[in-house]
């Protein structure tokens, strides 16, 4: 056996019982044998990382990479692992005398058992209180019962008497890890197989008292379980790591959760009836009117709409917990996951941080890199353990965008079109979720036909929370955003914004390298906006008629006084030189001013126009001349 120390004598033990249920939680592994395995944190080889326990310490390494030194050091930057300052995540329970090994390793006190000759000797009863036998536990964990012990139905109470209510557990130390964390008495069922049978042997002398089951989160338990519930109605209380038991628990997360945790729970309590409902005033918000937390989004819209600023400019707002297009922020930080990569995203960041110079402590992490979140375990437990970090060191992280959905799938070949495939997505990111209680925005794309929403299969936006459409207006250069699904806000919010242009200085050719950041669409450009469109074929023509006189300096800015804008605002040309000129470029047409006088009426009567003193200027963007910007 590799003796795995570094340093040796300067380090605390490495505990299994301690530090082995963290590692196995913080690393995601499943059980395989006597093993542990997953993702290596060094190399990340899938599987082929493993965790063990040699003579009541915790051993690791990886079959790929071999490292184990940096392995115990990665461990030990994560606090999972002991180091020379004991600054681990580890509960740390109050000291006690060691009256036995066991004890001290379960960290639990001694209760109903006796210790003779190294040995915990736990008492076995029957129904009735007599004693039948006993069950040993030696100082290593090995256990076994009396020769010739009839334990069919047989049991052990810890912190009885048994009145109106007991837990049940197999192993004896979980028993005492349930009292210690509730108070209540907790019934030892010696193993798996003997619960139903101690169940009804209860029932028979405690036929009120309601009876829970804290199982252990294994094959064995769960079936013992389910056949306790088919058999005799009795609920059960599971970890909710796979492969836990109670005392895993309470080693790992300490009295307060477990309490918690093994708190009983009814069916009923998923349902509210009217006369218990109360109103939720607490609005738990990312983005108020947008966002919340601990849920996805989707923001949508074809190519070259700006998704990815206005997601960068959100995000932004977020990290540096500022208000945000009019609307009210909660702090938090934030991963960009910006999975095409390159230094347009540097380029973004500095264009943020020149338009925002007075926000500090921006707490937003970008990652400029192609990543799998489909099917690459070791990928998602990087982003994992990237939350863990950025939390550890900016502050809690409350988004994390995804820029953009198909290229975080596409190293995984995922068929964006399968329903199946989409909903294990989803299911990965959910977990993902779940766990860190963060809010996930996929950025993604609108199908051919934009009416039928982002492009791909229906389970995507029948799973996400909210769904935000991008759309872009080429004539008045203006882009919304609007809100098309929410599942606990009023759905509709929109935002009309515009792409400003930033200079960020000159490349080695000389040339300006600009990006872009998003501004508010001013009030102005909104009443544009809302104007008809100039959709006529001879009202298009007017139009053409007066860009091409002005791109010829015919005409100039408007003078001031009656009747005329403010002074030099915008490009006035006079009547009749714009008649001459549309009339001289119709062709096969019978009357050419009375096709004039329809253009030209229609255009004035839908304000696209306007005269004075027999000057005609467009009254939109494109008629003002250059000083009026």
């Amino acid at each position: 056996m590799v003796t795995q120390s570094i340093d040796k004598g300067k380090y605390p033990d490495p505990i299994y019982s301690e530090y082995a249920p963290q590692v196995i939680s913080s690393l995601n592994l499943k059980k395989h044998g006597n093993e542990y395995k997953g993702a290596c944190p060094n190399c990340g080889g899938v599987d082929r990382f493993w965790l063990s326990e040699y003579q009541g310490l915790l051993k690791v390494n990886c079959r790929k990479c071999g490292d184990w030194k940096t392995i115990i050091e990665i461990l030990r930057d994560m606090k999972i692992y002991p180091d020379k300052t004991e600054a681990t995540t580890v509960v740390h329970f109050p000291e006690q005398e060691e009256l036995h090994p066991y004890l001290t390793r379960k960290k639990i006190k001694q209760h109903n058992a006796e210790i003779d000759e190294g040995d915990l000797v736990i008492p076995i009863i029957d129904k009735t209180g007599k004693r039948q036998g006993s069950q040993f536990i030696d100082e290593d964990g090995g256990k076994k019962f009396n020769f010739g012990l009839q334990y069919k139905g047989c049991f052990s109470v810890v912190n009885g008497p048994i009145k109106d209510f007991a837990y049940i557990t197999e192993g004896w130390a979980n028993a005492c890890v349930c009292t210690e964390a509730t108070g209540k008495p907790v019934i030892h069922a010696l193993n798996a197989s003997n619960i139903t049978n101690v169940i009804q042997e209860i029932k028979d002398v405690k036929p009120e008292a309601t009876l829970i089951i804290a199982g252990d989160n294994d094959e064995a338990g769960r079936a013992a379980c389910q056949k306790a519930f088919t058999e005799h109605g009795v609920e059960s209380i599971l970890p909710q790591t796979e492969s836990y038991d109670w005392n895993d628990v309470w080693l790992a997360r300490g009295p307060d959760f477990t309490r918690k945790a093994l708190e009983p729970r009814n069916v009923l309590d998923e349902v509210i009836f009217p006369d218990q409902a109360k109103p939720q005033l607490d609005n738990k918000y990312i983005a108020k009117g947008w966002l919340a937390e601990n849920s996805i989004s989707v923001v949508y819209g074809p190519s070259n709409v700006g998704k990815s600023f206005f997601c960068m400019s959100l995000a932004y707002h977020i990290a540096a917990g500022r208000e945000w297009m009019g609307n009210r922020i909660n702090k938090g930080s934030v991963l960009y996951l910006a999975t095409e990569g390159g230094a347009a995203f540097q380029n973004r960041l500095v264009a943020l941080r020149e338009k925002y110079p007075d926000y500090t402590d921006v707490d937003l992490a970008v990652r400029p890199s192609p990543i799998n979140l489909y099917d690459a375990e070791e990928d998602i437990a990087k982003v994992e353990a990237i939350i863990k970090e950025i939390s550890k060191k900016r502050g809690q992280v409350s988004m994390m965008v995804i820029d953009t959905l198909s290229r975080a799938t596409a190293l995984g070949n995922m068929d964006e079109n399968d329903n199946s495939a989409m909903s294990k997505l989803i299911a990965g990111l959910d977990l993902i979720r779940e766990k860190t209680g963060i809010h996930i925005m996929l950025v993604h794309h609108s199908g051919k036909d934009t009416s039928r929403g982002a492009r791909g299969a229906s389970s995507l936006r029948a799973a996400c929370d909210t769904e935000i459409e991008l759309s872009f207006d080429e004539e008045t250069r203006i882009r919304t955003a609007k809100a098309t699904k929410q599942r606990d806000i009023e759905t509709g919010a929109e935002i009309n914004f515009i792409l400003q242009v930033i200079e960020l200085g000159e490349d080695v050719d000389g040339d300006q390298v600009t990006t872009c950041v998003i501004r508010e669409a001013t009030q102005e450009e909104m009443e544009e906006n809302v104007k008809s469109r100039i959709t006529g074929k001879n009202q298009k023509l007017f139009k053409q008629v007066f860009n091409q006189l002005r791109g010829e300096k015919i005409g100039g800015p408007n003078p001031s006084g009656a009747g005329w804008p403010n002074s030099g605002k915008f490009w006035c040309i006079d009547e009749e030189t714009i008649k001459d000129h549309f009339k001289g470029k119709l062709s096969g047409v019978s009357n050419p001013s009375n096709t004039y006088k329809q253009a030209f009426d229609g255009l004035l009567g839908a304000g696209h126009i306007a005269i004075n003193d027999g000057k005609i200027w467009f009254t939109d963007k494109d008629g003002k001349t250059k000083d009026a910007f």
